[in-house]
């Protein structure tokens, strides 16, 4: 029955964001704990504050144009995946590998940001 049983591997979830201590938190969780994190699914977390539109919309009184508020969105958006990229090149450097594992990101493809030990 034990040879039944399958081993669960473990995921481990890493939040990063733009500050250079989280960039070195990342690199010593990677360096420092690859014994123990070995075979597992180092996933890349970012978050950030919603974007606030409300200054738009009241600096127009109220009709904003709709290309200046997919700019905006455009380039928040752009910010976390840049960060998650900043991730990404740290877990290259360190010699870990893509992996094909659910991101956590809202606008991040399927796979992005997770990368295998």
């Amino acid at each position: 029955m034990a040879e039944e049983e399958q081993s669960v591997k473990k995921q481990v979830m890493v939040a990063i964001d733009e500050s250079d201590c989280s960039k070195r938190a990342l690199k010593w969780t990677l360096e420092y704990l690859k014994e123990s994190i070995a075979d597992s699914d180092i996933i890349l977390f970012t978050a950030q504050p919603p974007l606030d539109l409300s200054f738009v919309y009241a600096s127009s009184y109220g009709a904003a144009p709709i290309e200046l508020i997919d700019s905006m969105k455009e380039n928040h958006k752009n910010t976390g995946l840049n960060r998650l990229d900043q991730g990404v090149k740290i877990c290259a450097e360190i010699g870990l590998y893509h992996g094909l594992v659910d991101c956590v990101s809202g606008y991040s493809k399927k796979g992005d940001g997770v990368w295998k030990s």
